[in-house]
């Protein structure tokens, strides 16, 4: 059966819905937290299996196109198989895996770099600002430059 949506581990599901799910949220869709904490375990090297399924699933009809590339992208590298981008059930499942442990990876980075004891924006941004973006330039303005720059940047 084809896969319909991506887990977020149970353990890291309170800080999922901190991030992307409350009134004065940081992110502004789940996906979009599910979509920075893959790319931050992408870049961090950080892949941590998922023992335990937490909260509702997301639904891949929440992906567009540039994040599927995105995923597309990690799992090639992370595999050196060009088959992990085949459409079969079975390699889309492994694909999908791959993003998984990479999501949970970062999410775990993010909730210890700015999420306890609580969610707090000021710690996000000044680790966002972290990353350089390719030119060096370091001038950050919002935190929807901050975020599109450190993206750019993984």
């Amino acid at each position: 059966m084809a896969k319909t949506a991506l887990r977020k581990s149970a353990e890291y599901e309170q800080y999922f819905q901190d991030l992307g799910n409350r009134p004065d949220k940081i992110f502004d869709t789940m996906k979009d937290v599910f979509m920075f904490a893959t790319t931050l375990g992408f870049r961090k090297k950080k892949r941590v299996p998922i023992h335990k399924s937490g909260g509702e699933d997301i639904s891949l009809r929440f992906f567009k196109d540039d994040d599927e590339n995105i995923f597309n992208i990690i799992a090639l590298t992370d595999t050196g198989e060009m088959s992990v981008l085949l459409p079969d059930d079975e390699y889309r499942e492994k694909k999908y895996k791959i993003i998984e442990e990479y999501a949970n990876g970062g999410i775990s980075i993010m909730v210890d770099e700015f999420c306890k004891p609580i969610v707090d924006e000021g710690s996000f941004r000044r680790f966002v600002e972290t990353f350089e973006d390719a030119s060096g330039n370091q001038q950050k303005s919002t935190l929807e430059d901050i975020l599109a720059r450190a993206i750019e940047s993984i």
